[in-house]
């Protein structure tokens, strides 16, 4: 049973990318990404890394929701969005962001979508980030951002001589444990049924996978003392997967997911309002901000929930290893009712 639950000054552009811990000084207007068919190069991908990275300060300095999201693709879309509407029911601007000198890891792309990923210093903190072209007239967007857990030591993706790094197909599974496109469904499976999962076999348990289970367990159990029920699901959204080869053989992996955490009465007889967490207020619908409690029958707080996760090297054998989730971003992103 599943219970649970983004034309500036050359001065502006070094100061982007910069290890300095103040965040980049403001570009007066926003720069502008060429819609030419430029080819994936680590040159091209260090351009597009400096491009977002003014374009999202100057967003998040003029509290420009409109821009960022221009600048934003996939579940980054609906995380950008509530954390830009979070700080304007602060009334506040969203945090702005220091960026050190990234590490760039560049696949070989002949064709559409390109993407690469960013392994950088943003705030004194490592954060993954994989940017997203989908045709010759887009321009880079940032699709998914993730830090990883406490303690977790990151693993080496090496570049070949000309800067490349080696991509693994979503789908390919020779030489590894599970293919990297199915580490989403193996987290969400257990995110939903818990360590009894079969699931959780080939999945380590943790703060993003069995954690998840159990954290929603427990807000199943204090909620159904106030006379709720709550439920929660994981699913996997119809979005990119980023995977590239590390050091010994094994594939770092981002993703997105979904979480849908459902609350409703016990008793459907009983009319009145539903209590809404605080901390989501901001994203009730039809603009409120202020109330803690919702006329509905049930309530869904829909999450753009994001990770990365190293499926390890595996040749056969007895001693199977386990893929490890070691990174995560992302959160409830709006908020539904019936």
């Amino acid at each position: 049973m599943r219970i649970t639950v983004i034309c500036a000054a050359a001065l502006l552009l070094a100061s982007g990318c910069a290890g300095a811990a103040e965040p980049p000084r403001v570009a007066s207007i926003p720069m502008a990404a060429s819609s030419a068919d430029t080819p994936l190069t680590p040159e091209s991908a260090a351009t597009a890394f400096r491009t977002w990275t003014v374009n999202d300060d100057l967003a998040r300095a003029s509290a420009d929701g409109l821009l960022a999201q221009s600048w934003s693709e996939d579940s980054q879309l609906g995380v950008g969005a509530a954390e830009f509407r979070a700080a304007a029911a602060a009334g506040k601007t969203p945090v702005r962001h220091g960026y050190g000198k990234p590490a760039l890891w560049v696949p070989r792309l002949t064709g559409y979508p390109q993407w690469f990923v960013a392994s950088v210093e943003r705030d004194g903190s490592r954060v993954l980030m994989a940017f997203i072209r989908k045709n010759p007239d887009a321009r880079f967007r940032l699709s998914i951002a993730v830090t990883p857990g406490k303690g977790v030591k990151l693993p080496k993706v090496p570049v070949d001589e000309e800067g490349y790094a080696a991509l693994v197909d979503s789908a390919d599974q020779q030489g590894l444990l599970t293919s990297p496109g199915a580490v989403a469904s193996l987290q969400a499976a257990v995110a939903d049924e818990g360590p009894g999962s079969f699931s959780a076999r080939v999945l380590k348990g943790g703060p993003y996978t069995t954690g998840l289970f159990s954290a929603h367990e427990k807000a199943a159990q204090k909620a159904a003392k106030d006379g709720l029920r709550r439920t929660s699901t994981f699913t996997v959204p119809v979005q990119p997967v980023f995977a590239l080869r590390t050091s010994d053989g094994s594939a770092l992996v981002l993703y997105p997911l979904t979480s849908d955490t459902t609350t409703a009465r016990k008793d459907a007889s009983d009319t009145a309002p539903l209590p809404l967490p605080k901390e989501f207020a901001h994203l009730m619908p039809l603009g409120g901000g202020v109330s803690r409690e919702i006329e509905a029958t049930e309530t869904h707080e829909i999450g753009s929930l994001q990770f990365a996760a190293v499926v390890p090297a595996y040749k056969g054998g007895d001693e199977r290893p386990k893929a490890a989730v070691i990174a995560h971003g992302g959160g409830v992103t709006r908020i539904n009712s019936s």
